[in-house]
């Protein structure tokens, strides 16, 4: 999500009376002062900035901030995970047709051209050296390589 996206979502939270579009990364007594706010949301982890051990810090003691919880089970990565191999696998494809979107569609895109370019170069190095395990890591960008059986 966009910053405004963003905005927009928070605007439709019910317990939200306003939204504060352009607030300090670090939230002080004026702030608070000038639009009159009742309470500061956000996890309860404390994000440190330059001077700062929680930038929340000041919210929290005035008894001004209230924690948002995680849901269990719903992370990030993993939704962001399952939309890539969505996408890789074509399972969207056919929505993305009912909606008029072929333009975002899998198939016949630059990822599937670049799919089918990896897997036949691949195919053809390991025919040539004959091994079933044989490392492809020159058809990977170098961020995803990682040796055998350890980290990156």
């Amino acid at each position: 999500m966009n910053h405004a996206e963003r905005l927009e979502a928070v605007r439709h939270c019910r317990w939200v009376d306003e939204v504060v579009e352009d607030a300090p990364w670090v939230i002080d007594a004026a702030f608070i002062e000038k639009h009159q706010i009742d309470y500061v949301a956000h996890d309860e982890e404390a994000y440190q900035s330059a001077g700062y051990e929680d930038v929340y810090g000041f919210a929290k003691s005035l008894g001004k901030f209230l924690p948002t919880r995680r849901t269990p089970g719903i992370s990030t990565s993993d939704l962001i995970e399952r939309m890539v191999r969505g996408y890789r696998n074509r399972i969207f494809d056919p929505k993305l047709a009912k909606m008029g979107r072929d333009d975002l569609k899998a198939e016949g895109s630059d990822y599937d051209d670049m799919s089918r370019l990896n897997s036949r170069a691949g195919s053809r190095a390991q025919s040539r050296r004959g091994s079933i395990g044989a490392s492809h890591s020159h058809l990977l960008p170098p961020n995803l390589l990682k040796p055998e059986g350890g980290e990156a």
